[in-house]
């Protein structure tokens, strides 16, 4: 059962903290960016997964957004620390330079093939929330497709290889929610 703990607080405040200035992609509502971090650590929360998960799904983000947060992250310890590493995107090159949207997503997509389970449900968790915030945004009339770096049935088949990824010698009842919501999604894209 989820207990609302010091650790677990200590962690939103360091999330809030490191999204402080971002917002999510759906524009027209102005939501901030910690509302998306929020929402991955509830869903690990509801599945039922430990103290350090919920953790790491409230600073999945931080690394790759915010990576002058690393040593914060680093105090939740090398299990939290680890998994928010293995979730991370590679942004910027050696030079500082952005790297391609699309080889950044094979990279992390074969990287989860490989990733220890409390990894992969982390991933699930946040696409889940990055899948259910598009629907979210579609239902409202929202233009949340020109705001994504790639179409809509892109999208839609990079979460059917992730899917396949974190399916590779894990189970968990949260894919079901998964497979429910990417469902969803592509009836939406693919009539």
């Amino acid at each position: 059962m989820f207990s609302f703990t010091a650790r677990i607080h200590e962690a939103i405040d360091t999330a809030a903290r490191a999204h402080e200035d971002q917002a999510r992609k759906d524009r027209d509502r102005h939501i901030p960016y910690v509302a998306h971090v929020f929402g991955v650590a509830c869903l690990l929360a509801e599945f039922g997964f430990d103290e350090d998960i919920v953790i790491a799904g409230l600073l999945h983000d931080v690394l790759e957004d915010r990576p002058h947060f690393a040593a914060e992250v680093e105090q939740f310890g090398a299990r939290v620390a680890g998994l928010v590493r293995v979730v991370t995107e590679r942004k910027r090159d050696e030079a500082g330079n952005e790297r391609p949207w699309a080889v950044r997503k094979e990279e992390y997509i074969e990287r989860l093939r490989m990733a220890p389970p409390e990894a992969k449900a982390v991933s699930c968790a946040d696409k889940i929330h990055n899948m259910q915030s598009i629907l979210l945004a579609l239902d409202r009339g929202g233009s949340i497709w020109h705001e994504l770096k790639a179409s809509p049935e892109k999208q839609v088949d990079r979460m059917r290889r992730l899917r396949a990824a974190l399916a590779e010698g894990w189970q968990h009842p949260i894919l079901d929610r998964f497979d429910a919501i990417l469902g969803e999604l592509e009836r939406r894209v693919r009539p």
